[in-house]
């Protein structure tokens, strides 16, 4: 298919696309990994677009791509929306099929590639990113990094600490800190992002007993 000058790639040529970037499994290296679920994503957004469905990356995947390096997802996670009317999780089946993958409980799965639709309602604000010949929607820093400093308080995961410490390095002054501060604000969470914010600056190694320190001076406060 042709739009004007510019080539637009139909299912079989998406396909060929995704073999080439599988061929060789998923990448072993958190940087090339991130990379390599990009290229996949804004793929697989392209031929739900033709089908009338937008896609967004959201969790673990979305941090990849936003930091590359710092975490490395395990499956790709994705919010698929229509874009006039309900979504329907029967529309999702025939996409998939096309580029090559089949169904695996809640997952689509192609090779070592796992996808999941852990919502078909986006809520939350995004960004558009170029890659390749595509545009990829993905969730903003802000809404990650919040999740992560939420987990971290509420859910009393320390390895939520340390992602958060990590992206807070990696995405520095591209943060809107005011938006993110309204965010934890809500989830009474701006003490436990300040004091995350304290370990980034000192530049030491964060180890797990200082994080379950920091997770009892919290709670011991009541806040």
């Amino acid at each position: 298919m042709t739009n004007g000058d510019e080539q637009v790639p139909d299912d079989s040529a998406r396909r060929s696309a995704l073999d080439l970037l599988l061929e060789g499994g998923m990448a072993a290296d958190a940087v090339d990994h991130a990379r390599q679920v990009a290229m996949i994503t804004s793929i697989v957004a392209s031929a739900f677009e033709d089908a009338g469905m937008q896609v967004t990356l959201v969790g673990g995947s979305a941090i990849e791509v936003h930091a590359p390096g710092i975490f490395k997802s395990g499956d790709i996670d994705l919010v698929i929306e229509a874009l006039r009317g309900p979504t329907q999780r029967d529309r999702l089946d025939p996409v998939f099929a096309r580029l090559g993958f089949e169904r695996s409980g809640r997952h689509w799965k192609r090779g070592e590639l796992f996808v999941e639709v852990p919502s078909l309602e986006m809520s939350d604000p995004t960004q558009l990113v170029r890659v390749g010949l595509f545009p990829l929607r993905i969730v903003v820093r802000e809404v990650l990094l919040s999740d992560r400093v939420v987990g971290f308080k509420h859910w009393k995961h320390t390895s939520y600490g340390e992602q958060a410490i990590e992206m807070i390095v990696a995405f520095g002054k591209d943060l809107d800190t005011a938006s993110l501060r309204d965010r934890l604000r809500r989830e009474s969470a701006v003490d436990a992002f300040e004091a995350l914010e304290g370990m980034a600056a000192a530049g030491k190694v964060v180890t797990e007993e200082a994080l379950q320190a920091l997770l009892e001076q919290l709670h011991a406060l009541g806040r």
